[in-house]
């Protein structure tokens, strides 16, 4: 066994609990997994010492971080398919298996060293589904997709009635996994600011003073949420399901030019002279995000202003930045040009 774990030396993978088949992920830069042991404690009269630590179900979190390239995105992945990336519903319901595998460094045996190697040792996460999703696009770096899983079951290599096996089928066939040459997929290689498609995207029109130019980040989150839904005979959840409604926010901050141009009144400042005229101060919006490597996020059309933030400008010599967030409901549909394809 080597003397560490580091990036070369790991990999993961989302599978299908049909037929066990996985798709690797692609430009993942980083993978954190806590596992927390639910503990409930019961005393008694009489006697000061615990009566018992009784262990409820473990809680196991995995959050994937990775690059916006061109390659199969980890939200179609664990969605099962680019069809139920379509809809947050049927993105929110599908249950897939992860695989964490780990090479050893010390026998530089780790991915693509010398041809397919079997990791020294991998976890496998059964019934997980998605908790989270989040893409950030900025003026610095490059464009990311953060994904959360939750789950209750996981097993190392030859423990707890671990599923068989790395991803084998899908590996052998992976010339740049074997060859240590793996490359984004996109022609113009990973996502940054200048590959943010102006000119197909929709950014909530109408709001924003400066339309789409002098955008400095755009961030998209949704939470799913899940409640575990027991039954008498069994110890651990038969579900975890989303607690609908599911929120999707999206935070649009731009260079102002001249202020945020959001006005506010009690009364709405579309209200008309008659009582029952419409009182409001929003418009639903449409956002639309198309990155060029073919990644399209869309919100829908009932995205309304939660809140503007006007900032910046001190005497320090600082720019004045104008934040819009932005929420809507149940409305989240992802896409990509990258293949997927697990076998």
């Amino acid at each position: 066994m080597g003397n560490r774990i580091f990036y070369a030396g790991q990999q993961v993978a989302i599978g299908r609990t049909s037929d066990q088949a996985y798709q690797v992920l692609k430009g993942v830069q980083s993978v954190s997994m806590t596992t927390t042991f639910n503990l409930e404690q019961a005393f008694q009269l009489g006697q000061l010492e615990i009566y018992e630590n009784i262990e409820g179900v473990p809680n196991i979190e995995m959050t994937i971080n990775r690059l916006l390239d061109g390659t199969t995105l980890a939200y179609v992945a664990c969605a099962g398919s680019l069809a139920n990336a379509g809809d947050i519903n049927t993105a929110s319901q599908n249950e897939f298996l992860v695989k964490l595998g780990i090479w050893d460094e010390a026998a530089a045996s780790w991915v693509g060293q010398g041809g397919y190697t079997t990791p020294t040792s991998q976890v496998t996460i059964s019934g997980a589904v998605m908790s989270s999703v989040t893409y950030t696009l900025g003026v610095d770096g490059q464009f990311t997709e953060e994904i959360g899983i939750t789950a209750t079951d996981k097993a190392w290599s030859g423990d707890c009635a671990a599923l068989s096996g790395w991803a084998d089928v899908i590996e052998a066939a992976d010339s740049d996994f074997q060859n240590n040459n793996g490359t984004p997929a996109a022609v113009m290689g990973v996502q940054r600011r200048e590959y943010f498609d102006v000119t197909n995207s929709t950014i909530a029109p109408g709001d924003i003073p400066e339309g789409k130019t002098r955008l400095q980040s755009i961030t998209v989150s949704a939470d799913f949420g899940r409640e575990d839904l027991f039954e008498l005979g069994s110890k651990g959840p038969f579900a975890k399901v989303a607690t609908f409604p599911l929120e999707v926010t999206c935070s649009i901050e731009v260079l102002s030019s001249g202020g945020d141009f959001i006005s506010a009144a009690a009364e709405g400042c579309t209200a008309g002279a008659g009582a029952c005229d419409v009182k409001s101060n929003l418009t639903a919006r449409t956002i639309d995000i198309y990155t060029c490597d073919g990644t399209r996020i869309n919100l829908g059309s009932n995205n309304k202003l939660q809140s503007v933030s006007y900032g910046g400008g001190d005497a320090g010599g600082g720019n004045v930045t104008t934040t819009f967030d932005y929420v809507t409901y149940n409305s989240l549909a992802v896409s990509g040009s990258g293949e997927y394809s697990p076998a």
